[in-house]
């Protein structure tokens, strides 16, 4: 697993908006905030996606740039991006390259079948996300990282199950905390 003050890994990417960016050179002097989630059909993950887009001005406001990677395709990326609006980057992929780069894990049977799962499971499908098609491993767990305007990673949170997703409000006060510091 990386830590803090690892040098963020490198990859390229083409988001929704069809640009190749390379990551982190294109970011330099910038916070970024980075989630890998499981791929846009999953509940949870659209629940996460969902949190993203109602903070996405915000975090605009406040010149933090937001990653949501995702084991999608780039159609079914771009067409979600467009239809909900996505102001943030969302970047397929299918391959799992930069899920490998930053270990985010495929968890065991254990990560899928933890009770926080059902529970967070139902709890998102009340509110209106259902399971849609699958593209991804439904095994994969979560991650979230904030790096600094350096590139170095200056947060780290490694999900213990497939429903262990940073909560909006935490990984918020995680930011402003690393922002006031200035580091």
């Amino acid at each position: 697993m990386l830590k803090v003050g690892d040098a963020a890994p490198k990859f390229e990417f083409t988001s929704q908006t069809g640009k190749k960016q390379k990551f982190p050179d294109d970011f330099s002097g910038k916070w970024v905030g980075i989630h890998f989630l499981r791929y846009i059909g999953c509940p949870l993950c659209l629940e996460k996606l969902n949190d993203l887009i109602s903070n996405s001005q915000k975090y605009a406001e406040q010149g933090v740039e937001i990653l949501a990677v995702v084991q999608s395709t780039e159609k079914r990326v771009k067409a979600y991006a467009e239809k909900k609006g996505v102001k943030f980057l969302l970047v397929p992929d299918r391959e799992r390259k930069f899920y490998e780069l930053y270990d985010v894990a495929i968890g065991g049977l254990g990560a899928f079948f933890a009770p926080q799962v059902t529970v967070a499971t139902i709890r998102t499908t009340l509110k209106g996300n259902f399971h849609g098609m699958p593209e991804g491993s439904e095994l994969q767990k979560p991650a979230s990282f904030i790096i600094d305007p350096q590139g170095k990673l200056a947060f780290e949170y490694y999900g213990k199950n497939i429903a262990d997703l940073i909560s909006e409000d935490k990984f918020k006060e995680a930011l402003a905390g690393l922002m006031d510091k200035g580091q």
